[in-house]
């Protein structure tokens, strides 16, 4: 869209029309063009505006920062940043007339931005509500007020009753947490006896430090004390993290010591699902409520950090009174897409009782584990110092990057300043071909098979040694980038990699080859598919299929049958969250300023590598990432317990 496209349907639906000042109308105009408002909040705007008969067009610039406070994952508005959030989300990074363009956004949105707060003040009322703490002025839209106070509350309740359940003796804390070929550590076994002994229990540490291992030293020892698994539900925020928080657990009851069958067979029962399945229906009209609370005992939320406030507030309202809360996930990655910053707020009050941190992580070495603290400091300089730059320029980098020497280590492939497409593509193309993603390579080998069509994981759904290898081998490497568009994002990769293997065009169906991978954008019960699954095109008896990894089995879905997906060569780091593969390439947009570049970005990114992880990008691009923090303002607070809680590390407890 153009910006004269734009400002043709903000006249056409009546919003900042010729009586307002033309800043109105041009600010409004490129925040559609980027993406950051949509023509259906400014219709709500204007709706509010006539609700509460403010005719000052300016109110529709304090309106639609409010909306790209939400859409950036506030659960308010603080009025000092109000401009700020203006300017980023009139960035365009596709500007034809480059940097001056973006800069002369910024002067328009500085010159206006005192008149909208001026004119905010018709609003406050019953949609809008203003709120003041010692800090400043807080606009929330009621419903996300409401959110926040009830959630507050919710956790101030589970907080406050200390001693909830039996403790545990050493003999069952023992018997709990014996595992073949690992010993849980310290810090691992208190969430074991605080889960035993408390309602609500927050287990939050980095990729490796084993929070879902222990949840099968939890369950030994709640089951060993009577609760049964139909009082027991695990759960996540996405399909794909759901089902892999069901594999984890059997995983785990494989290698659990002197764990007799009945428990086996009741702990292997039990499987992953959705927040949303476990309420019921649709949001708000929940199945489950505070009215008609879940028939369970123990909850237990896995990847805690992408649930937002509107979800855990629903699944807190719905709790019986002697059920215990689990929440397990990393604080330091990218939190939720929707309005909130769930564990960094209950992790950042330091003196909460109910908080276990775990350190030790059994992924990755010191080496690698200094890298991701110096990102999560800020410190640019150290994490330079500790990760290696391998020379972009030679052929040999990737063979460099992939030798039994540089496991558990993380590397710079830094480019020039502003460089040319096609440098950034080569990198692309040479990792793409090393790991066997183009024509000829060994993923696309596995995948062309013809015996695959008579095998088991497309016949009988099995997780044969064919369907296993296909899958390792997808998972050696991934692409990750931190925008969607453009040369850098997700979609200009697959693009990218799409051509190289269909002779330099883009063809109509790019299934239609072996070894493509594609991941699932929607849930899909019915083909036993969900958001965020990731498979590859194989040749089925019929025609092209694409088979998902499940477990021990396999399951396939013909492409013309697919529910919504994408292309799976590269995704957002957004979208790997609560993944992990081998290898992991993060690019980088070409550009210091994109307002998307952070530090937890970088963090969550690196943290998807099992065992190397390399950063393309300029020295620029990534020194602002790491040294730019992405702070929330949510307002939740345990004033019945230890004080408010430092909001998304702003500290915004009302």
């Amino acid at each position: 869209m153009e910006i004269k496209e734009a400002k043709r349907r903000l006249a056409l639906f009546k919003i900042a029309d010729d009586r307002d000042e033309d800043a109105v109308g041009d600010i409004l105009a490129r925040l559609l063009v980027a993406g950051s408002l949509s023509m259906g909040e400014l219709q709500t705007a204007r709706d509010i505006m006539r609700r509460r008969n403010c005719g000052n067009g300016f109110a529709y610039i304090f309106l639609a920062a409010m909306f790209i406070s939400q859409r950036s994952g506030n659960a308010f508005l603080r009025t000092e940043k109000g401009a700020a959030l203006l300017k980023a989300g009139g960035y365009l990074e596709e500007d034809k007339q480059g940097r001056d363009s973006n800069d002369g956004h910024g002067r328009i949105v500085e010159s206006a931005w005192d008149k909208a707060v001026l004119a905010a003040a018709d609003l406050d009322g019953d949609v809008v509500v203003k709120k003041s703490d010692v800090v400043g002025d807080c606009w929330f839209f009621q419903r996300n007020l409401l959110a926040v106070e009830a959630l507050s509350e919710g956790f101030a309740a589970l907080a406050k009753v200390a001693a909830h359940g039996t403790p545990l003796t050493e003999a069952e804390l023992e018997a709990a947490t014996g595992f073949e070929g690992f010993k849980l550590n310290p810090a691992q076994i208190d969430a074991v006896k605080m889960t035993a002994e408390h309602r609500f229990v927050v287990v939050t540490g980095g990729p490796g430090t084993g929070k879902t291992t222990i949840v099968c030293a939890i369950l030994r020892a709640l089951m060993a004390q009577g609760l049964e698994p139909d009082e027991i539900e695990l759960v996540a925020p996405t399909g794909r993290a759901a089902q892999r928080m069901g594999e984890a657990l059997r995983n785990q009851c494989a290698s659990a010591k002197d764990l007799d069958g009945e428990m086996r067979r009741k702990i292997e029962s039990l499987d992953g699902k959705t927040i949303h399945s476990l309420l019921g229906g649709y949001p708000p009209n929940w199945k489950y409520t505070a009215e008609n609370k879940l028939p369970l005992k123990l909850v237990v939320v896995d990847e805690s950090s992408m649930v937002d406030v509107h979800l855990i507030k629903a699944l807190v309202a719905a709790l019986p009174p002697d059920c215990r809360l689990v929440l397990l996930g990393d604080k330091d990655q990218l939190p939720s897409v929707e309005a909130g910053a769930l564990l960094g707020d209950l992790v950042g009050n330091r003196d909460a009782p109910f908080v276990v941190r775990l350190t030790e992580s059994k992924r990755f070495t010191e080496e690698f584990a200094e890298c991701a603290k110096a990102v999560n400091d800020g410190e640019a300089q150290k994490f330079a110092d500790l990760t290696a730059e391998l020379d972009s320029g030679n052929g040999q980098w990737l063979a460099t990057f992939d030798s039994d020497k540089t496991k558990n280590k993380c590397f710079r492939c830094l480019l020039a300043k502003d460089p040319k497409p096609s440098v950034c593509h080569d990198r692309l193309l040479g990792w793409a071909e090393y790991y066997g993603l183009l024509d000829g390579g060994a993923l696309v080998k596995l995948a062309s098979d013809p015996r695959l069509k008579d095998d088991g994981a497309l016949t009988d759904g099995e997780s044969t040694p064919k369907a296993k290898a296909i899958f390792d081998e997808l998972d050696r490497s991934r692409i990750l980038t931190v925008v969607r568009k453009g040369p850098h994002g997700a979609s200009g990769v697959n693009e990218l990699l799409v051509k190289a293997r269909f002779g330099g065009r883009l063809p109509f169906n790019p299934l239609e080859k072996a070894g493509v991978p594609v991941i699932v954008t929607r849930n899909t019960p019915s083909r036993k598919l969900w958001n965020g699954d990731v498979g590859v095109t194989v040749k089925g008896r019929s025609g092209m299929v694409v088979i998902f990894p499940r477990g021990d089995e396999v399951v396939s879905c013909p492409v013309g049958l697919l529910p919504e997906h994408e292309l799976a060569y590269a995704m957002t780091v957004h979208k790997s969250q609560g993944s992990e593969f081998e290898n992991v390439m993060v690019v980088l947009p070409n550009d210091q300023d994109h307002p998307l570049l952070n530090r937890q970005i970088v963090y969550t990114g690196i943290t998807r590598a099992k065992k190397r992880a390399v950063i393309l990008g300029t020295e620029a691009a990534l020194k602002q990432a790491i040294s730019k923090k992405l702070e929330r303002d949510t307002g939740l607070t345990l004033s019945a317990t230890a004080g408010p809680v430092q909001s998304g590390s702003t500290g915004t407890g009302l």
